[in-house]
């Protein structure tokens, strides 16, 4: 094969290669405004609406709540924002942090309540924590409180918890950083701690207040990050004032139904599927195009073979076939494997992910393609450098 051919032959696979990539980052793209805007519009918390406790009269049922939400603690509805959302606790404050009620991962997380408060919020100081998201979800509109209308005029809400419900009032807003032990690591707190630990606190800001309040025996905090730096944390210091309302009693959860998906396995099965897995599948097809090009190629040459060396060129060409045809072979079987895999395994309706438990099989699959490609291309090689040698020393 001569170095204009084999030239040739790899600015085909890079082109080809290159298109592929292209279209791979433009289909990324897409993938990511489309994830983008689904995990935005799901952290407004539609799907968990359903199991706010319902309220008939003076008497609150959470039974929907606790059978649906295992780690439930409660409810928080700020009114005329969109925090409403059900609070969970984890076993520390990082692991609700990336997932959602349900435990799934997720880029919104969950409201929780640190770990250090009772899950029955007996604690006079009692802390929850939520992601601060652009479009106001989740904790979002903690910011807008550092506006003094809109402070002024979303004062109120409730807290719903399994066995009490209480009325919120906001007292005030306060920026400050993720490492302020007045606010981060008490969970007791009576108003002279609060004017002293808090309004007097030269690292807090207190940016508004609610003169209207001036005494308070329960807590209720929420935390969000924002600000121009990274560790920059806004905090709605509320009241919490416990009502006349009934909690019906509380039913025992109902036994998780366990569901059964075929077809699929692993940790997130049936839910996502992996952007590496799907390059792992297209390039494994694509190792293929090399014996395409090199077979046109060497059929080009045929018809310019000389007529002296026609026997043994015929002979040179037979063991090249079987090579060739061997390494075509393995090569399809493996870009079949890759595909089945994919196929069986990815469930592109879902959540797109980087990997999963398939894509080192994937990878290994695609090497092995790879390495099989370069063997035979070695090998021709060889024979053709051999051949030309032997072509000179008839014509010399």
């Amino acid at each position: 094969m001569t170095a204009k051919r084999v030239l040739k032959i790899a600015n085909a696979v890079f082109a080809a290669i290159a298109t592929i990539i292209s279209l791979l980052i433009v289909t990324y793209a897409v993938i990511m405004i489309y994830e983008n805007t689904r995990v935005q519009n799901q952290a407004f918390g539609t799907q968990t609406i359903q199991y706010k406790p319902e309220v008939v009269e003076d008497t609150v049922s959470v039974d929907e709540l606790l059978k649906n939400i295992s780690d439930a603690v409660g409810w928080v509805t700020i009114d005329e924002t969109h925090i409403d959302y059900p609070v969970v606790q984890g076993e520390d404050d990082l692991y609700y942090a990336m997932r959602d009620v349900n435990k799934e991962p997720s880029l919104t997380g969950a409201i929780y309540l640190q770990s250090k408060n009772k899950p029955d919020f007996s604690d006079s100081y009692n802390l929850l924590y939520g992601h601060h998201m652009d479009n106001g979800a989740m904790f979002g509109d903690l910011t807008e409180y550092l506006e003094a209308d809109y402070f002024f005029s979303h004062l109120k809400g409730t807290l719903i918890t399994f066995d009490k419900v209480y009325d919120i009032d906001v007292i005030s807003v306060i920026e400050t950083d993720a490492y302020e032990r007045a606010v981060y690591e008490i969970t007791s707190l009576d108003w002279n701690g609060y004017e002293r630990t808090i309004l007097n606190n030269r690292n807090i800001n207190v940016v508004n207040t609610n003169p209207i309040i001036k005494d308070a025996d329960k807590f209720l905090v929420l935390s969000t990050c924002a600000g121009a730096t990274t560790d920059g944390r806004v905090l709605l210091i509320c009241k919490l004032t416990e009502t006349d309302m009934e909690v019906e009693p509380v039913s025992t959860p109902a036994p998780t139904q366990i569901e059964i998906i075929t077809g699929r396995t692993g940790d997130n099965a049936g839910h996502t599927w992996a952007l590496l897995n799907l390059l792992c599948a297209a390039f494994t097809v694509l190792v293929l195009l090399p014996y395409l090009l090199r077979e046109k190629d060497k059929k080009d040459k045929q018809k310019n073979e000389a007529a002296q060396a026609q026997d043994q060129q015929q002979k040179q060409q037979k063991k090249k076939n079987k090579t060739v045809r061997n390494g075509i072979i393995i090569n399809v079987i493996l870009a079949v494997v890759n595909i089945v895999i994919f196929i069986l395994f990815e469930d592109m309706s879902g959540t797109m992910v980087i990997y999963d438990n398939y894509t080192i099989w994937m990878i290994i699959v695609l090497g092995l393609a790879v390495l099989t490609e370069a063997v035979v291309t070695h090998r021709e090689n060889k024979k053709d450098e051999e051949k030309d040698k032997g072509n000179t020393k008839i014509h010399v």
